[in-house]
C-alpha cells in the first residue's frame, strides 16, 4: 500500500523507467559500387542508444521527442497536485517505436448506475510517425476494469475552449475535465435509454472484424446501447492486444459519440 507522496513517486519510477529508454538521431550511410561509404540525403535513423537498435527511418525534417520530454514534465505537473493519480498498466505499454501511457484518477469518478468510471489521462507518443505526441482523456470502468475513450465529447470541449491539453497548465486542465463530467453523464444516460442499436450493430463487420462482432453476437442481446458499448469495450480491454487498443477505443468513442 502506498502510504505517502514519495512512497507514491517511487512506486511512479518503477512503472516509467521501461518508458524512458535513451534514443537518438544517426547519419545514414550507405556503401557506393566503388567501396565508398555516402550518407543518405534528407534521412536520418532514428536510433535507441542503449541497444543500438535502429528504429525508424525519417526524413531530415522530422522532429524526435523522446519519451522522456513527453512525460516527465506530465509528472512533475501531477506531483504538484493534491489530487491521487497512479500509472494504470492496464491499457499502457511501451515498444521500441511507440508507447501509451495511462494515469488514473481513482478520486475524480462518475456513475453510470452500475460503476464508478475513474478519469485516465491517455498518453502517446511514436518514433515511427504512426502518431504524434497525443493526449486523451478517457476512463476506467471499476466492475469490470473496461477501457474508455470519451474522445467526441471532451475533443468538442477542448477545440472550443483550449485547443488540446497544455502540459503547463495540466491542473487546469485536469479541473476543466472534471466539469465536463455532467456532459459526458448526459450521454451515457441517452445510451442506457436507447433500446434501438441495429443502427450500431449494422457498423460492427466493417469497424471491428469479425472477431469483436462474434463476440457480441455471442453475448445476451444488448437491450440498450450502453449494454452495447460495454460488450464493446470489455472486449477490447480484455482480449485486444495493449498497443492495438487505443485504436479500437477511439472508433467506439466516434461510433457513439462518447
Amino acid at each position: 500500500m502506498i502510504t505517502s507522496k514519495t512512497d507514491r513517486q517511487t512506486e511512479v519510477d518503477k512503472k516509467l523507467w521501461r518508458f524512458l529508454f535513451p534514443v537518438t538521431e544517426r547519419e545514414i550511410k550507405f556503401l557506393g559500387g566503388d567501396g565508398v561509404f555516402f550518407s543518405a540525403i534528407n534521412y536520418k535513423a532514428i536510433v535507441r542508444e542503449d541497444t543500438d537498435k535502429l528504429i525508424a527511418v525519417q526524413k531530415d525534417s522530422y522532429k524526435l521527442v523522446p519519451n522522456a520530454e513527453v512525460i516527465k514534465p506530465i509528472m512533475d505537473q501531477l506531483d504538484l497536485l493534491t489530487t491521487e493519480y497512479y500509472i494504470d498498466e492496464s491499457h499502457s505499454f511501451v515498444e521500441d517505436n511507440r508507447m501509451r501511457l495511462q494515469v488514473t484518477f481513482p478520486d475524480l469518478t462518475l456513475h453510470d448506475g452500475e460503476s464508478d468510471i475513474a478519469l485516465s489521462l491517455f498518453i502517446h507518443n511514436s518514433y515511427d510517425s504512426s502518431e504524434g505526441v497525443r493526449m486523451y482523456w478517457g476512463g476506467i470502468r471499476g466492475i469490470c476494469s473496461n477501457g474508455c475513450v470519451f474522445g467526441e465529447v471532451l475533443a468538442k470541449y477542448y477545440a472550443k475552449h483550449t485547443s488540446g491539453i497544455v502540459v503547463e497548465n495540466l491542473k487546469e486542465q485536469i479541473e476543466d475535465t472534471y466539469e465536463q463530467i455532467p456532459v459526458i453523464q448526459n450521454r451515457i444516460e441517452i445510451l442506457r435509454n436507447m433500446e434501438s442499436i441495429s443502427n450500431y450493430e449494422e457498423k460492427l463487420p466493417e469497424l471491428f472484424g469479425k472477431g469483436l462482432t462474434n463476440y457480441v453476437e455471442e453475448q445476451p442481446k444488448a437491450d440498450s446501447a450502453w449494454v452495447l458499448y460495454n460488450q464493446l469495450t470489455y472486449y477490447i480491454s480484455h482480449y485486444v492486444q495493449q498497443r492495438m487498443r487505443a485504436s479500437y477505443q477511439m472508433k467506439v468513442s466516434k461510433l457513439f459519440q462518447l
